[in-house]
């Protein structure tokens, strides 16, 4: 079990970071380097995958909270975390796995009230992330696609929003603040990292009175009164080189993949 670093009543945690083992640039040796020397901790919520996040959570060197993002039939994107790792390979074997796209990253075949309903059960927590991101991934495009009762139902069933994500632009942010005053919903902030040097860059503070286990940040994260919160930049044109390495790693998954067969 992971000892919180000295001195700090709080820790700052990214809760939105991606490695390599998903769409990210970094691998979880140098990720896990760069968390330390900056003593914060970091949820790794790699696309559909959690190799990167159990990792980090075993090796014990710095506070781990299990995630991972998944990204459903109709495109929402949803961040679910787990007091263990444990909880969170079951989930992934129930409801990520058997529906794995495998020439698609980011998209998986499960529907998303489904997703949420199995996160729920397995005790899971789960952010709505980047919720006016462009495309699938916004509720506005759902609430044109697929009418109020299915924003309806993704709002019911997730457990907070995510107030700031750090990869999507300022308008986005914006839109997500505005909403998240009158959602009723708990909020989180994550950078969306997808490379190390922007790790922390936004992120949520969360009391280590009862240390910094992934357990006792869970409870933080879903429990905790009066959270703080780390909101530092939004995308911009500076961004346009990692989109390009990013689309690369897309296309590279895509030829690569064997077609898998859709499973109910």
């Amino acid at each position: 079990m992971y000892v919180a670093f000295p001195e700090q009543s709080e820790l700052l945690v990214d809760t939105h970071v991606h490695t390599k083992y998903s769409d990210g640039t970094a691998g979880v040796a140098r990720i896990e380097r760069f968390c330390r020397n900056r003593g914060m901790g970091l949820s790794v919520t790699d696309h559909n995958e959690i190799r990167g996040s159990t990792s980090l959570y075993e090796r014990e060197r710095v506070p781990v909270l299990p995630g991972i993002e998944v990204g459903t039939e109709e495109g929402v994107d949803l961040l679910v975390y787990f007091p263990t790792a444990e909880g969170l390979e079951e989930f992934y074997i129930d409801a990520v796995e058997p529906f794995l796209r495998t020439r698609f990253m980011v998209r998986s075949w499960i529907r998303s009230g489904r997703c949420l309903a199995v996160a729920k059960e397995m005790g899971g927590y789960v952010s709505l992330a980047h919720p006016f991101a462009l495309g699938r991934k916004s509720l506005e495009y759902q609430h044109g696609r697929r009418g109020r009762s299915f924003v309806e139902t993704i709002m019911d069933g997730v457990d907070a929003i995510e107030l700031h994500n750090g990869g999507v632009h300022r308008r986005a942010n914006l839109k997500a603040s505005s909403y998240a005053e009158t959602c009723g919903k708990r909020l989180t902030v994550g950078s969306d990292s997808h490379r190390l040097g922007t790790i922390g860059s936004c992120g949520t503070y969360l009391n280590t009175k009862n240390g910094s286990s992934a357990s006792a940040l869970f409870d933080d994260l879903k429990y905790g009164d009066d959270l703080r919160f780390k909101v530092r930049g939004s995308a911009s044109a500076a961004h346009l080189p990692l989109l390009g390495i990013i689309a690369l790693k897309h296309t590279r998954h895509f030829m690569r993949a064997t077609p898998r067969r859709r499973r109910a």
